[in-house]
């Protein structure tokens, strides 16, 4: 039986392309969006085994758009296409739920692989540097904190520590989640799990 795929970019050249290149891999292309929304109506209505999901999409980025894949339609696998290979990218797209993480200028039969890889079960997304995202202690002590609402000074009370060690926490917690505000520091340690919200 073929694969069957929903797929999003908002460029229609690309689109055209890619459905022509999976036709002639007898993959069938369901249905078809140029940005994140119609993504998710095309998702909800077909159910299909593949979604391949540009990363920048008017109304709705590819990260966002797989994070609610993931819930809207469990046995739709996800695989991300993006322009440039970026290793932060790649963990976003790994912790929003991708099971697949192609770069654009890369060969057909690359895309082609990787869904086949994917539907057999596999996950296709690049590791990334794992050094970068090891959370000490004292680091997740303060992330929650953060996200609990606590400005620098209130978190070096809580934790007798100084105004400045609670800063270089931050900053480094600012770097391994790259993250530039607390608002999207929140968003990334939400999305992969590292907070913890009581019941």
């Amino acid at each position: 039986m073929a694969i069957r795929v929903v797929l999003a970019d908002d460029h229609d050249l690309v689109r055209t392309c890619i459905r022509a290149l999976l036709a002639s891999h007898g993959i069938d292309v369901v249905a078809e969006a140029g940005d994140g929304r119609s993504l998710l109506q095309g998702v909800r209505k077909h159910r299909p085994d593949v979604a391949l999901v540009d990363v920048s999409m008017p109304l709705l980025d590819g990260i966002e758009a797989t994070r609610r894949i993931a819930r809207l339609s469990s046995e739709t696998r996800v695989v991300i296409l993006t322009m440039h290979p970026d290793e932060h990218l790649a963990r976003r797209a790994r912790s929003a739920g991708a099971r697949g993480y192609v770069v654009k200028d890369e060969t057909p039969d690359r895309l082609i692989e990787v869904i086949e890889r994917v539907m057999a079960g596999e996950e296709c997304v690049p590791p990334g540097d794992p050094e970068d995202e090891v959370l000490t202690t004292k680091e997740r002590e303060v992330l929650q904190l953060i996200a609990e609402g606590k400005r620098n000074r209130e978190i070096a009370s809580i934790m007798s520590r100084s105004i400045h060690t609670v800063r270089s926490h931050r900053a480094r917690l600012m770097r391994k989640l790259d993250a530039r505000t607390a608002t999207e520091l929140v968003k990334v340690a939400e999305e992969r799990g590292l907070l913890r919200w009581p019941v």
